[in-house]
C-alpha cells in the first residue's frame, strides 16, 4: 500500500486492495476502532504499535448495521435487508468482503479476523437472553459454525476462547477443528492459577480473568481486589510462567476486549501497568484503575467514558477525552445495531397492526407548534 501511494505507475503495477478484499496483505493489523458512536459516519482508529491516530469518514456504514469493530481494525457489518448477510469492511481501503451467511443477532459481539486467504471471521457474543456463543465462518461458508461444549459455560470461557483463537491460529491447520481443543487446553493449563487466585465459584464471579495478546505473547491476567497476577502461556509446552515486568508495554483489560500498547508511543500511558474500569457503586461512577506491576499498587486515574451520547454522558466526564479514557473505553463492546433492529421489529410485530397504523397516522399529523399557540 505504501508502494501504491508513490505514483500512478507504481499504483497500476500492484494489486488493487479494493478489488482484492480476500488478499491477506491488505487486511488492517494492529489497529483498534476506539469510538463506535453511531450518530456520525466518522470513526477514530489508533495504531497500537506506532501510536498514530486516524479519523476516517465511513459513509458506507449508513447502508448497513454495524455489528462490531474487529481486533486489527476491520469493521463487521450486516445487510439491512433480511437475512442480514455479514460483511467485513476494511476502513482504510474501502474494500468490502462479502459473506453468504447472515450475521448473528446477539446484543453484544466481540469480533476477530484471522487466517490468510480467505480470512476467517470469529464472533464471540456476550451472554444475553439467548445466551453467549462463539460463531466461526469463512466467506464461502453456508452458515456460522457454533462449537458447543459444557466447559464453555464457566466464567473463564471468554479468556479461554480468546486464548484458543490465538493458539489455534499459531498452531496451523483448520481453525474450526483446532479452536475448541485449543481453548480446552488453555482451560486445563490455567486451572491451577485460576483455583489459586479465585478459590471457589463466588470468588470467580466477583473477580475477573482476561486474555491479552501482547508482542506475540499470550498473557493471562487475573484481577483480584488490590492485586493483579500476570502469566505468559506457552502453547508449545503447555505451561504458564509468571510475568513480573511488561517492559515498555501497558495492558488495557475489560470483560469484552483487551488491548496491549507500547507505552513509549503514548506519552500519557504508564509502562508496566495494567488499566481497567471499575464501577464505584457508592458514587455510581465508572472509574479508571491503574495497577503497577513494579510497585504492586493500584490507584484511580479519573472517570471513564460511560457513553458517547451527550444526552446520557455522565456530567463527571466531558470531551475532549484523554487517550487513556479512549483506550479504556475500547474494552467495552457496544450494543449491536442489528440486535436493536431485530428487537424493535419483534416488538412491532407483536402489536396490533391497526393500533400501529393509527399511532403512525397521529404522529405524522402532529403539529409541534400547536403546543406553543
Amino acid at each position: 500500500m505504501d508502494f501504491r501511494a508513490v505514483c500512478c505507475s507504481w499504483c497500476s503495477s500492484t494489486a488493487d486492495p479494493r478489488g482484492s478484499p480476500r488478499d491477506p496483505r491488505f487486511l488492517p493489523r494492529q489497529w483498534a476502532m476506539l469510538d463506535e458512536v453511531h450518530q456520525t459516519d466518522a470513526r477514530l482508529f489508533v495504531n497500537v504499535a506506532t501510536g498514530r491516530f486516524v479519523r476516517r469518514d465511513l459513509p458506507l456504514v449508513r447502508r448497513y448495521f454495524v455489528i462490531a469493530g474487529a481486533a486489527g481494525g476491520s469493521v463487521v457489518l450486516a445487510e439491512r435487508g433480511f437475512p442480514h448477510a455479514a460483511r467485513l469492511l476494511n476502513p482504510f481501503t474501502g474494500s468490502l468482503l462479502r459473506f453468504e451467511e447472515p450475521a448473528p443477532s446477539h446484543s453484544m459481539v466481540a469480533a476477530h479476523v484471522v487466517g490468510s486467504s480467505p480470512p476467517t471471521l470469529i464472533l464471540v457474543s456476550e451472554p444475553d437472553e439467548s445466551g453467549g456463543s462463539i460463531a466461526v465462518a469463512d466467506p464461502d461458508s453456508e452458515s456460522f459454525m457454533e462449537p458447543k461444549g459444557e466447559r464453555f459455560i464457566f466464567p473463564a470461557t471468554k479468556m479461554a476462547l480468546r486464548g484458543g483463537i490465538y493458539a489455534a491460529v499459531h498452531e496451523g491447520g483448520s481453525l474450526r477443528s483446532l479452536l475448541v481443543p485449543a481453548a480446552n487446553k488453555i482451560l486445563d493449563v490455567a486451572s491451577k492459577p485460576i483455583r489459586d487466585c479465585f478459590p471457589g465459584p463466588e470468588a470467580l464471579e466477583k473477580n475477573r480473568c482476561f486474555f491479552v495478546e501482547s508482542a506475540r505473547e499470550m498473557l493471562l491476567v487475573f484481577k483480584m481486589p488490590r492485586r493483579i497476577e500476570v502469566f505468559k502461556f506457552d502453547a508449545r509446552s503447555d505451561t504458564l510462567e509468571p510475568v513480573k515486568d511488561l517492559g515498555s508495554r501497558a495492558l488495557f483489560v475489560g470483560d469484552c476486549r483487551c488491548l496491549a500498547v507500547d507505552a513509549e508511543k503514548f506519552p500519557s500511558v504508564e509502562a508496566n501497568c495494567i488499566y481497567y474500569v471499575d464501577v464505584v457503586e457508592d458514587e455510581l461512577l465508572f472509574k479508571i484503575g491503574v495497577y503497577s506491576l513494579k510497585d504492586l499498587i493500584e490507584v484511580w486515574a479519573g472517570e471513564a467514558i460511560d457513553s458517547f451520547n451527550p444526552i446520557t454522558l455522565s456530567p463527571e466526564v466531558s470531551p475532549p477525552f484523554t487517550v487513556v479514557q479512549l483506550l479504556c473505553n475500547y474494552t467495552f463492546v457496544p450494543v449491536s445495531e442489528l440486535h436493536q433492529s431485530v428487537k424493535i421489529s419483534a416488538a412491532l410485530s407483536a402489536l396490533d397492526p391497526d393500533l400501529v397504523a393509527r399511532c403512525m397516522e397521529e404522529f405524522l399529523a402532529y403539529d409541534p407548534e400547536s403546543e406553543y399557540d
